[in-house]
């Protein structure tokens, strides 16, 4: 069943699905609404409030999150906005896969990640939420800034038609927001370089981890994870929910297994960790597949390989049981010919030739 097909099956006409609007400071304001028509990956839903917040706003472009299912059968599908006008009737185009709830939390994978971890001296969690979202805001509007340089590369070339005195400013400004972004990423490239990657258990809701460093339980930690490929930084709020000794870790120094619950995590964030995971085990699954595969004409092919060194056990067990049975059966037949009975004409022949032998001595 391809794409197209599940956001039918998910999203069917009439059906009442939740909508998640991402708001500036991270966080998601959600109203729900009724989905009047769907065209492949094209829906047309209305919202259930005529007129939104003033700190909600809808615009071209913008990513949103549809929610369907019950509360413990849940699922998930991100949709991009299409059109312009009014806020209350929508046009969104679905994209990419419909997650689960279960598996956005619960589906985990073993991987080796680069991981920053400390505990904060703050565990006053009111606190710890605005610190992260400040993080959150900074890191957006770096983004945004390195997202519109980009696009006034693009669109205002040398020769277009600004004022003269205006490009120089302009150009010398551009090349001063590259350099202190090259030299941001540098730094920040280095930060990471020192970093060893541990043996995770990771999801989209939590991971587990083995540290040298012994943990309280409920005890408030901060979390940033480097995702490969492309490579993104993770900014974590995590809540340790187990702790307990490690011994056949090692014995140089103490080891810990440490089980943290994500408590502020962005979810696009947490997206871009489920693509991983998916894209890891899906991997792991096409080199079993391959291996399979590989040793399917083998297993197939029984004479050949089945038997094996059972076969050639079989064979030399058979060669000395067939030795055995004809030492046996010549010793038998040796034996009988040298101590059978005589019969009745071979005794008289021998005692015919005695007594010739004893007349001629």
């Amino acid at each position: 069943m391809n794409d197209m097909e599940l956001y039918l099956r998910y999203f069917p006409v009439g059906k009442k699905v939740g909508v998640g609007i991402p708001l500036p400071n991270a966080e998601v304001f959600r109203d729900w609404a009724v989905i009047h028509d769907i065209d492949e990956d094209l829906v047309s839903l209305q919202l259930s409030r005529d007129d939104l917040p003033e700190e909600v706003s809808l615009h071209y472009g913008q990513i949103l999150e549809l929610r369907g299912g019950s509360e413990n059968n849940g699922y998930s599908c991100r949709a991009i906005v299409v059109s312009e006008g009014d806020a209350r009737e929508l046009l969104l185009r679905l994209i990419g896969e419909i997650v689960s709830d279960e598996l956005r939390e619960f589906y985990r994978i073993d991987a080796f990640l680069p991981i920053k971890y400390f505990v904060s001296k703050e565990q006053h969690i009111d606190r710890l939420r605005k610190q992260w979202e400040e993080r959150r805001v900074i890191r957006q509007q770096r983004e945004l800034a390195r997202l519109d340089n980009r696009w006034t590369n693009v669109i205002l070339p040398e020769n277009s038609g600004l004022p003269p005195e205006s490009r120089p400013e302009s150009a010398e400004a551009t090349e001063d927001v590259e350099r202190e972004e090259k030299e941001r990423e540098e730094i920040e490239r280095k930060s990471w370089d020192s970093v060893v990657p541990l043996a995770a258990n990771v999801s989209g809701g939590g991971l587990r981890i083995v540290t040298h460093q012994a943990f309280e339980d409920g005890e408030y930690v901060l979390l940033e994870i480097m995702l490969p490929s492309p490579q993104r930084v993770i900014d974590v709020v995590g809540r340790v929910v187990f702790e307990h000794r490690n011994y056949a870790a090692g014995s140089d120094t103490e080891y810990f297994n440490t089980g943290v619950q994500f408590v502020y995590i962005d979810e696009r964030d947490r997206d871009a960790i489920v693509i991983y995971i998916s894209t890891i085990q899906l991997k792991r699954i096409r080199q079993l597949r391959e291996r399979y595969l590989y040793r399917e004409p083998l297993e197939s092919g029984v004479p050949s390989n089945a038997f094996g060194m059972f076969g050639v056990k079989i064979t030399i067990l058979s060669a000395i049981l067939l030795l055995i049975v004809l030492a046996f059966l010549a010793n038998y037949f040796w034996r009988y010919s040298v101590e059978r009975p005589k019969g009745e004409i071979e005794r008289t022949f021998e005692e015919g030739v005695t007594k010739y032998r004893d007349r001629f001595k």
